[in-house]
């Protein structure tokens, strides 16, 4: 068996080849400071608009994406109202129960589609706050143009988390243009690897984000405002090493596709969850461990049968695959 000095994380969400240069420098930097965190915020709101070509006054900054879903949760949320879709990150039922509110589940079908037209599944309540992943996370399942609409026609307020957006699945921030029902969230955490210094945006109609706004409870610290600056004047790089995932997760769902241990859904995300069929989840999460590569076994009770693995370097990609076929031997 081979010993690897550090383990191949391949559970994490952050894009591996961030962040920037340019953050760590700015950070270091004492001229950064010089600019008040009022003009830091207020400069980067319009960084983004002219990005987006959108007025400020459609956006929203929020200490994290969990800050954002807070605040939205507390603005338009009424106790039963909260529609989720699992399987699904748990994150936000749990931020729902901090909150008091409990939530209505539309599951999703059997290849983790929005389909909302099959029978039995249960209503959406009056005045509906529906909160979806695109790509949603564990599956990696995008959120189609027609889903979105039809979610916006039955809810009081969409709200799409997009924090895994970048690696292939097309944002819906354009309908947010055509309807004033709908919020897109993005995040610098995860495709400029600022988990360590949180921040995310809201941009939604005007009315709607002058509503979160009033209800939010934190600003982002300052720190956070100039790594978010630095990771936007190093976009060209960053954009790169999303390009480089992109490409390492082609590589990794095709070498899952050549073997019989694990079979891999398609995904629009920086990972990709795989059904185990030979053996149980987590007897194979734990031989891998032995063997220093580290993977994600999601939570949910309909994916038990199931890991994500997380798409970051060709290294990581032939360790598991290594692993694999020794596996195959003893499974």
């Amino acid at each position: 068996m081979q010993t690897r000095f550090m383990p191949q994380r391949m559970d994490l969400l952050a894009n591996p080849y961030a962040p920037s240069l340019h953050v760590l420098e700015a950070l270091s930097s004492d001229d950064q400071y010089r600019r008040s965190a009022p003009v830091l915020f207020g400069s980067l709101i319009e960084r983004i608009a002219d990005r987006e070509s959108i007025s400020p006054d459609w956006i929203a900054l929020g200490a994290g994406v969990d800050d954002l879903l807070i605040a939205i949760m507390r603005a338009f949320g009424h106790g039963e109202n909260l529609v989720l879709f699992p399987p699904t990150d748990d994150r936000v039922a749990e931020l729902a129960e901090r909150l008091g509110q409990t939530h209505v589940l539309v599951p999703r079908s059997s290849r983790f589609a929005l389909d909302l037209d099959r029978p039995g599944l249960p209503a959406f309540p009056p005045a509906a706050l529906s909160i979806v992943q695109h790509p949603n996370d564990p599956t990696g399942t995008p959120v189609t143009v027609q889903e979105a609409v039809r979610l916006i026609r039955r809810s009081r307020l969409l709200v799409v988390d997009e924090r895994h957006a970048g690696y292939g699945a097309r944002s819906l921030l354009p309908l947010v243009r055509e309807f004033d029902r709908i919020i897109v969230l993005r995040t610098f955490e995860t495709w400029a690897g600022l988990t360590a210094l949180p921040l995310a945006v809201a941009i939604g109609a005007p009315e709607a984000i002058h509503r979160l706004r009033e209800h939010q409870l934190i600003d982002p610290p300052a720190a956070a405002l100039v790594a978010a600056h630095a990771s936007l004047d190093d976009q060209v790089t960053l954009d790169r090493g999303i390009h480089r995932v992109r490409e390492e997760k082609a590589s990794l769902y095709r070498m899952l596709r050549k073997m019989n241990m694990l079979s891999p859904y398609p995904s629009w995300a920086n990972f990709i969850l795989a059904q185990v069929e030979r053996g149980e989840a987590a007897t194979m999460r734990t031989e891998l461990m032995v063997r220093d590569i580290v993977v994600h076994a999601p939570a949910q009770p309909e994916l038990a049968s199931t890991l994500r693995i997380s798409a970051t370097t060709p290294e990581a990609t032939a360790a598991l695959r290594a692993a694999l076929i020794e596996l195959a031997a003893i499974i």
